[in-house]
């Protein structure tokens, strides 16, 4: 079983050698968390301010690869009893986790659920674990994957399933949003798309100087949607990390690699990464929407004044093991598909 941090049975007055990451990687210089990432009203794209809104996710996502969004048609209700369940399950008895904690494997295909800490990348060789346990499974739209669900808490199901299928219908609205700031056809992006659950713990840390609850990356999927409450998240903007300031009843939305090369560069996938803090824990909930099997530039985007930057592959079957592995650092895991000028 993995050596989950959520079920140590004690708190810790040191950071474990395991846990402390190079001096590189440490979070040494205070990050500002007063300038805001760009707020976007979904309230205002069902009506005449469309455009508006589309011009204002368009800017978003090209000069920060990052906005919250307010008025996303999922109620707090929802959003408050999916945090206490995720809560409570990483709260459950070790022997209670024990059926879903293993250490991850480079499986890109697997859809039960899977209880980690650290790294889902390279857990097993990485000279350095992050401060975190993740809960991961598949949600897909056929509801056939919930019997690979926990079952404790015993409303797990009916709690993350419609909290999976309320925020799917989110996705489609903002992927909507994107494809019509991009130029492309209505409904470009609805296709049978993949979803995940990757729900992140990171307990507190007796020193957040020395660790990381993740370190910096680029997400794989398309888009990613994230509820949090504790502050921790940041992005990397100009060089410097910039704090994401949690907004009651917002949700977070980054843009993936894959997104970057649909839009054929337009649009830039962020690093981002996540620290700790002495006095509180935090969880978040990501859902990660994953594209279609065949990723490529938008062919309506395409022409002589704009060829194409990237080759068209496989995401499960080529681009995932670039992107698992352990020397893909923000967007290496890109390169073998980039188109020489």
């Amino acid at each position: 079983m993995a050596d989950l941090i959520s079920s140590w049975p004690n708190k810790l007055d040191a950071v474990p050698p395991k846990y402390c990451i190079p001096m590189h990687e440490r979070p040494a210089d205070p990050v500002q968390i007063g300038e805001r990432i760009p707020v976007i009203d979904l309230g205002k794209a069902m009506g005449e301010e469309r455009p508006v809104v589309v011009q204002e996710l368009m800017k978003a996502f090209e000069e920060y690869g990052f906005f919250q969004v307010i008025n996303h048609g999922v109620s707090d209700d929802l959003m408050k009893e999916a945090m206490k369940v995720y809560k409570e399950f990483f709260s459950l008895p070790a022997e209670e986790k024990a059926s879903y904690a293993k250490d991850a494997a480079n499986n890109t295909a697997r859809g039960a659920a899977t209880l980690y800490t650290s790294s889902a990348k390279h857990y097993d060789s990485e000279e350095h674990r992050y401060w975190r346990d993740v809960l991961e499974h598949s949600a897909n739209l056929d509801g056939k994957d919930k019997v690979t669900w926990p079952d404790n808490p015993p409303r797990y199901r009916e709690v993350i399933g419609s909290y999976s299928d309320e925020v799917r219908k989110l996705s489609k609205i903002i992927l909507g949003l994107v494809a019509e700031g991009l130029g492309l056809e209505a409904g470009f992006f609805d296709k049978e798309l993949g979803q995940r659950m990757l729900v992140n713990h990171y307990p507190a840390c007796p020193d957040p100087s020395l660790t990381l609850g993740v370190g910096g990356h680029c997400d794989p999927n398309l888009i990613t949607i994230i509820q949090q409450e504790v502050y921790g998240l940041q992005l990397l903007k100009d060089d410097k990390w910039i704090g994401v300031e949690p907004i009651p009843g917002a949700f977070v939305v980054n843009s993936g690699l894959p997104i970057t090369v649909i839009s054929n560069g337009k649009l830039a996938s962020v690093a981002h990464r996540v620290v700790t803090n002495t006095t509180h824990s935090r969880t978040s909930i990501g859902t990660f929407i994953c594209p279609d099997d065949i990723v490529g530039p938008a062919k309506a985007l395409l022409g002589s004044d704009n060829p194409p930057r990237f080759k068209s592959f496989k995401w499960g079957e080529e681009f995932m093991p670039h992107y698992l592995s352990k020397k893909s650092v923000y967007h290496a895991s890109l390169e073998p598909f980039k188109i020489d000028a």
